[in-house]
């Protein structure tokens, strides 16, 4: 690879905010980029490049901030019907329990988790999948929001 080549890659892997145009990241195109808040404008900015699974990115109560377009396919929820919703939406199907535990290890703990859920699509079906959660910490080392990718069981 030339230089002229590699600094082209480069460029096209810069990020911007989405609202204001700040620089948010720059790196090769195979990584996966990932800007949550820009702290010129304070929007939301997520850019994902080679996840085909489901990400949602909630505050620290839990409502959605950003829901990648697979989400759609996998919960036939629409984006605009998911937005500003908790992800219950198609989850509440686990015992209040796990929910109460899981809870308790992303906010209290402050700990990522990687559990087997059963949700419910849109049209009622049940589906299997593996839901990780991560906290993200703000600048007082406090959890802002959280990031969760969910892949489906086969």
């Amino acid at each position: 690879m030339d230089l002229h080549t590699q600094k082209e890659n480069i460029e096209d892997a810069n990020l911007r905010c989405n609202s204001c145009g700040k620089l948010l990241a720059k790196g090769s195109k195979s990584q996966m980029f990932f800007e949550i808040k820009c702290n010129r404008c304070g929007s939301i900015n997520s850019i994902f490049k080679g996840i085909k699974d489901q990400v949602v990115i909630t505050d620290k109560e839990g409502t959605i901030l950003y829901a990648n377009p697979i989400v759609e396919s996998l919960t036939g929820y629409s984006l605009s019907e998911i937005l500003g919703k908790k992800p219950s939406l198609w989850g509440g199907q686990m015992p209040k329990e796990f929910y109460k535990e899981m809870w308790h290890k992303i906010s209290v703990e402050k700990v990522p988790i990687s559990v087997d859920v059963k949700n419910k699509k849109k049209d009622g079906t049940l589906y299997n999948a593996n839901l990780k959660i991560s906290p993200v910490f703000g600048k007082d080392n406090e959890v802002s929001m959280y990031v969760g990718i969910e892949t489906i069981i086969e």
